[in-house]
């Protein structure tokens, strides 16, 4: 699925693999994560991922025009207070991606996988 945007210049077509990509990289920018996370397909337990495919943990939902729910799924550090550090996700990726796609973010969900020293 992509996000499209119509103005009086044209059509601009914006994948989600580049939202995934923009996503990811602004939440490892955030104090307290650890890394995003997959689902194993073998033993259905969430695996921190590498860097190479990171945006394996972001899921993107086009949800009306110009209009985008993202949905990550986090490994916290133990110690950090996760309602913080959420807030914090939340506000980092909200901001680039709209600022890089001018697309609105309605909501960035977060789901806590796991905790790590």
């Amino acid at each position: 699925m992509s996000s499209k945007i119509i103005n009086e210049y044209g059509d601009v077509t914006i994948e989600d693999d580049v939202i995934e990509r923009i996503a990811s990289q602004a939440t490892m920018e955030c104090y307290g994560v650890v890394g995003l996370a997959a689902r194993d397909s073998r033993d259905n337990i969430y695996r921190l991922l590498r860097l190479e495919n990171m945006s394996r943990g972001v899921r993107v939902i086009s949800s009306g025009r110009n209009c985008v729910v993202i949905q990550l799924h986090v490994i916290m550090e133990s110690g950090v207070r996760i309602s913080m550090v959420a807030e914090n996700i939340i506000d980092t990726v909200k901001y680039n991606v709209e600022s890089k796609t001018n697309l609105t973010v309605s909501s960035v969900d977060i789901m806590v996988q796991g905790l790590r020293v």
